[in-house]
């Protein structure tokens, strides 16, 4: 029975199944195998898949696959754990690392054993104020690309036709909704509702590709942050707590503005080390 060698992690309990290729050169994912590992009853569970591989340029080469098998974009909570790994493994003799992902270069450090920063590069595609109708009601959000798509919606929105708080409202259900929705054919967005308040900031996230609410979405707290910079007085840095009930910081870094990156700052465990049979 054929079998590989893999590390389970997770990032603020974004989870995933994490394959390094060093230790599994001959095994081969494809779409089906990746839907069957990350299956939580018949497989060992995750999020998504994280394949670290070697780079003649660069540290390390990353590939993201989402938990339906599909190629992921970018991943800021994987990129965490991607980063631990790799420096946890003695791959890089520093603090700090470098990889490639879908063409692009990033950066990362471990701030402490908890913690990992992730710099992600320049967000785009900003376009405020969308309109999707969503059951004959009007919701409105607004949309950034920050490796992945995000529609960010604000709770007060949407809070007198939604039932329940925003603790225990069906994200799933109106996530999956929207992240449908005609505006955003053909690839989908993923969908992020937050929650403002003068002391603290929440997050719920439905991400496409799992099709299902996460503890946390790296790329989503991103969105959430830069769009609520931009649209309130509240400045970056910014901490939001997500649905786990972790905190990740989103903030710039002091360079000149030409030259500073966007951080993504949380934290990122190894839960255990095992052997899967295919």
């Amino acid at each position: 029975m054929p079998k590989f060698k893999f590390t389970k992690m997770n990032g603020a309990g974004n989870d995933f199944i994490l394959i390094d290729k060093n230790q599994n050169k001959k095994l081969k994912l494809n779409k089906e195998l990746i839907k069957e590992i990350c299956d939580r009853r018949k497989g060992i569970g995750a999020d998504g898949v994280l394949l670290i591989k070697e780079n003649k340029i660069y540290n390390f080469e990353l590939e993201y696959y989402n938990a339906d098998g599909s190629t992921g974009s970018l991943c800021g909570n994987g990129a965490r754990c991607s980063i631990k790994y790799v420096l946890k493994n003695c791959y890089v003799k520093a603090k700090k690392t470098n990889f490639i992902c879908n063409n692009e270069v990033y950066e990362g450090k471990i701030i402490d054993d908890q913690n990992i920063e992730f710099y992600l590069n320049k967000a785009d595609h900003i376009v405020y104020d969308i309109q999707v109708k969503v059951d004959n009601k009007k919701i409105s959000g607004d949309f950034i690309d920050t490796g992945s798509p995000h529609f960010v919606i604000n709770w007060k929105n949407i809070k007198h036709f939604v039932d329940g708080n925003f603790n225990n409202f069906d994200v799933k259900k109106l996530g999956r909704k929207i992240r449908f929705a005609k505006e955003f054919i053909p690839e989908g967005t993923n969908v992020n509702f937050i929650k403002l308040t003068n002391k603290k900031n929440y997050i719920r996230t439905y991400e496409r590709g799992v099709e299902e609410e996460t503890l946390a979405c790296g790329t989503g707290t991103v969105a959430a942050a830069i769009i609520t910079s931009l649209k309130t007085k509240k400045k970056l840095p910014l901490k939001f707590i997500t649905f786990g009930g972790d905190t990740l910081t989103v903030g710039f870094t002091k360079n000149n503005k030409k030259k500073r990156k966007i951080f993504l700052t949380g934290p990122a465990k190894i839960n255990y080390i095992g052997t899967y049979n295919y």
